[in-house]
């Protein structure tokens, strides 16, 4: 286990690493803002510790150890207890990523985490070197900046399936088309369907901040969390607009399919078209008859000649003139 152990105010900006939790003698003040991190644990009882010195419920802490949470927001006597989702990408696939456990109560803040967040880092960096939006902010600001680090996470990935749906609708709408076009669009609409039903619980759970049901939250953050709000109701209308455009490039790489295949069954009826005069022609002259018109003429060979070559110039010429050909 590794737990990191921020307490900051204007004045001080305090770090402390522990390997476990039962070793860390930290309580709240008013004084400081405390921010406990918590990553790499492997079952329950580690984080039990929690538990006594924190007041945190035992479900709450069992929501933060079996990962695949649905995002959500809980209210307990002395703290908000939230649950966010991240994606991960592989190999331009996106699965679902690491859950992020929030407890927020009065100048405390602690996150639950497996892996490490790089998110989380950027945020202790800048506590670090004093940056004047965390240090001088109270605990609500890290909340919310927690929270926004998590939607842009989200909306990054939204980013990248825009930029590669682009190059799919130039790909799908030209004359010759990659075999992978077919898998790529797929692959961008599983990842925008992801995205969404991770995002869309993570809106909720904003929106529900922003109607001030939670006397926790303090005055004066309403700017901060309806921001992130439009923020996600935003990302959600891209992913939605996205979603058309990518259903849009299914249906010409379909379309296209399509007229490729009739365009070649075509030429091939054409060509049957032609060869069945032909057919009846050589059939009629092959037929085992001893007595039979021109059968002994020097010229029936020639003869039989032209009749298939005028044929097939017939033929050809009511094709065209049909625009079949």
């Amino acid at each position: 286990m590794n737990t990191v152990a921020v307490q900051y105010s204007p004045t001080i900006q305090k770090f402390q690493t522990f390997s476990s939790l039962e070793e860390m003698k930290i309580i709240p003040s008013g004084d400081y803002v405390l921010w406990l991190d918590v990553s790499d644990f492997n079952e329950l009882n580690e984080l039990l510790p929690l538990e006594k010195n924190f007041n945190i419920h035992p479900l709450a802490l069992e929501d933060c150890v079996h990962v695949r949470q649905r995002p959500k927001i809980e209210e307990y006597s002395d703290y908000l207890f939230l649950i966010s989702r991240t994606v991960l990408e592989e190999h331009g696939k996106y699965r679902e990523g690491q859950q992020l456990g929030i407890f927020f109560g009065k100048n405390l803040v602690i996150t639950i985490h497996k892996e490490n967040m790089q998110t989380l880092n950027d945020i202790l960096w800048g506590i670090k070197k004093g940056d004047p939006r965390l240090v001088q902010s109270p605990a609500s600001f890290l909340l919310f900046t927690l929270l926004d680090a998590v939607v842009d996470d989200l909306e990054e990935a939204v980013k990248k399936v825009e930029e590669a749906e682009s190059l799919v609708g130039g790909e799908v709408l030209g004359e010759t088309k990659p075999k992978s076009l077919l898998e790529q669009i797929y692959s961008n609409r599983s990842n925008l369907l992801l995205a969404r039903r991770l995002l869309r619980p993570q809106s909720d759970v904003v929106c529900q901040i922003t109607q001030g049901d939670f006397d926790i939250i303090t005055e004066g953050s309403g700017p901060f969390i309806r921001d992130i709000y439009d923020h996600t109701l935003r990302t959600l209308d891209r992913i939605d607009s996205l979603l058309d455009i990518n259903l849009g490039s299914l249906n010409i790489y379909s379309s296209s399919v399509s007229e490729r295949m009739n365009e070649t069954m075509r030429v091939l009826t054409v060509i049957s078209t032609i060869g069945v005069p032909l057919t009846i022609l050589v059939g009629w002259y092959g037929m085992n008859f001893r007595e039979m018109p021109e059968i002994y003429s020097p010229y029936g060979y020639l003869l039989v000649g032209l009749v298939a070559l005028f044929i097939v110039i017939g033929a050809i010429m009511l094709f065209r003139r049909k625009h079949w050909l």
